[in-house]
């Protein structure tokens, strides 16, 4: 029973190379699932919850499925103050208002620390179960003690990552750059913020993968046998 943990640069494939770990591996697969499920256990709309998280994150904001399985989180379900049950009803924000303009409310319940309260609770619920590969939301930090886990980081030149998000976007190399750099700003931030940590320390990782070097597959089959061998 192991947990791997994926950090990625934008633009390296990792959410490829997650769902190829996992499938290989018969383990769950986690992105933006842990989006869903801190929606629903919070009673909060997605689209709140999106705001906090890493791709969105900003310190100004943060101040002020079928892989959906609730059993899991039966335990936590209870008298909690950011839980459903005792959690009053949100204030829908139309998706076309940035949530965080001034003069736009939103139920105070939610906010920066109840979103860390809950991924990480969301998180070590996963970890307790096992079997499971978790992309980002800082779970390399989370997770840093935690017996039997596995942390990567891929990352890459900028250069082929504007070439990769290019073809996957399809637009510009300005655009692709733009993107690339507000983006990996954001989960510096996000790293930052909730854990005072810098997110390509070395230390946070049992490796890094240049995914200059590797292609998705031969990355992907990397970490599968060092599970296989270790876990």
């Amino acid at each position: 029973m192991a947990i791997v943990t994926i950090s990625r640069q934008y633009g390296c494939s990792g959410e490829y190379v997650g769902e190829r770990v996992a499938k290989a591996l018969g383990y769950q697969f986690v992105n933006n699932e842990i989006i869903q499920y801190v929606s629903i256990l919070t009673s909060t709309p997605a689209h709140v919850v999106k705001g906090f998280d890493e791709d969105y994150h900003s310190n100004l904001s943060a101040i002020l499925s079928k892989y959906i399985d609730l059993n899991i989180f039966s335990d936590i379900i209870k008298d909690d103050p950011y839980i459903k049950s005792s959690t009053p009803e949100c204030i829908e924000i139309p998706e076309e208002e940035s949530l965080f303009d001034e003069g736009i409310k939103y139920n105070p319940i939610f906010d920066s620390e109840s979103f860390q309260k809950m991924v990480e609770r969301v998180i070590f619920k996963l970890a307790q179960k096992g079997d499971v590969v978790i992309i980002g939301r800082g779970a390399q930090c989370i997770l840093k003690d935690h017996p039997n886990t596995f942390h990567v980081r891929l990352y890459a030149p900028f250069e082929s990552r504007v070439k990769w998000v290019q073809s996957k976007l399809k637009i510009d190399a300005r655009t692709a750059q733009q993107k690339i750099t507000d983006i990996e700003q954001r989960r510096k931030n996000f790293i930052k913020h909730y854990y005072g940590a810098e997110i390509d320390d070395p230390t946070l990782y049992h490796t890094l993968i240049n995914m200059d070097k590797f292609n998705i597959e031969k990355t992907a089959n990397a970490i599968i046998n060092i599970v296989k061998s270790n876990f």
